[in-house]
């Protein structure tokens, strides 16, 4: 899906610019001209489905080019530019100004203009609209990962969560949202040079281009986007750089496992909030039981759907722990996933920087993890559905 704007209003474009972006859709800076450009606009894109057509890569409807128009001052100048888009090119054309002549706005549509978005309202009807022309495609399913405490493992199941869903390449994004320094790198075995607190120091800057930078594929097919690179890290990671992010990571892959911050941050905390299903990783023990369910109790006075929230009861199968049954007892959950100690082949596992769920498959860490991923393919399935 291509997207170009043609605007003289500067905090206008700038708003439109956010918006698609936001959406992870693609708007390379290079897409936007003024209006006495459209003439040199028309020749690049009439030239570029000139060479698609020829290589039998024209674009089909979920991937048509949209053209944003916003109406200068001189109405007539704009009508003109629509009337020669509409019959030069084959394109959505979208076209924002005021509404209070309703002649010229009928006069647009004449001309060949798609629709026509009231700028008094820009805001919603732009995000209508792109809501109309990007129904078609299904966003990542979004897995947070976290534990109320230290120690629970919550990294570890990240990681392996994200090689087991990764069955073709780049079709799991896994993002390290431990913003004072994670370990899902590390855990990997991978070099990271540029983190999401980079990309973040420029938000508006941020799209496909400048993500594709920070990404680290790793040989499972995972894609690792790291929060920070040094530890401590005190790099600020802005809210929406991280909202972008994800947006963009979430239209190239399947699905997403985020490893959130225990002390759930403000940042943090609205992934947890954004996200389709929540994986929240205990240890068996009375300690970890009790900062749990402090934990639950928080987010659902904060409004958190706890019906998406999965309890991970790790390390099990260990003399006086509290079992899955106490756990979820004590915690008012139908039910838990058990992921048992595999204390020796976890070990080497992390000091190697290879998951468990690639050298060990058949452990019985890696079997139970591949039926949670398994659980939630399916659950992801029948919400799309």
């Amino acid at each position: 899906m291509k997207f170009y704007l043609i605007s003289d209003d500067e905090t206008a474009a700038s708003l439109i610019r956010t918006a698609i972006l936001d959406r992870g859709l693609e708007f390379p800076a290079g897409n936007q001209c003024r209006l006495a450009g459209v003439p040199g606009l028309i020749r690049t894109l009439s030239q570029t489905l000139a060479t698609e057509a020829r290589q039998g890569t024209a674009a089909g409807p979920e991937s048509q080019t949209t053209i944003l128009l916003v109406m200068p001052e001189d109405a007539e100048r704009g009508l003109d530019a629509v009337g020669l888009i509409h019959s030069e090119l084959h394109c959505r054309l979208l076209l924002i100004g005021g509404i209070s002549d309703s002649r010229l706005v009928l006069r647009a549509i004449r001309q060949g203009a798609t629709e026509y978005l009231d700028q008094s309202e820009l805001a919603s009807e732009l995000n209508h609209a792109l809501d109309r022309i990007d129904q078609r495609r299904v966003r990542a399913c979004t897995i947070g990962v976290w534990s109320a405490c230290g120690g629970a493992g919550s990294s570890v199941v990240a990681t392996n969560l994200a090689c087991e869903l990764a069955k073709k390449p780049g079709s799991c994004g896994l993002v390290d949202l431990k913003v004072e320094g994670g370990d899902l790198a590390t855990l990997l075995n991978l070099k990271v040079t540029h983190t999401l607190a980079d990309a973040s120091r420029n938000v508006d800057g941020l799209d496909i281009t400048v993500l594709r930078t920070c990404l680290v594929p790793h040989g499972s097919g995972v894609q690792l986007l790291s929060a920070a690179a040094d530890y401590p890290s005190f790099a600020p990671v802005d809210t929406r750089g991280v909202q972008r992010a994800l947006s963009l990571l979430g239209r190239q892959v399947d699905y997403l496992v985020v490893d959130l911050d225990r002390c759930l941050s403000h940042v943090a905390f609205t992934m947890a909030q954004s996200a389709d299903f929540l994986l929240c990783v205990m240890r068996p023990d009375f300690v970890s039981l009790r900062r749990t369910k402090l934990m639950l109790e928080w987010l659902g006075e904060s409004g958190l759907d706890r019906s998406r929230v999965r309890l991970v009861v790790n390390r099990t199968g260990l003399s006086g722990e509290v079992s899955v049954a106490q756990a979820t007892e004590a915690l008012q959950m139908p039910s838990a996933v058990d992921l048992p100690d595999e204390a020796k082949a976890m070990l080497r596992a992390v000091n190697n920087g290879e998951p468990l769920q690639l050298t060990a498959p058949s452990a019985k860490f890696s079997r139970r993890l591949a039926e949670l991923a398994k659980e939630l393919r399916e659950a992801a399935a029948r919400r799309q559905s």
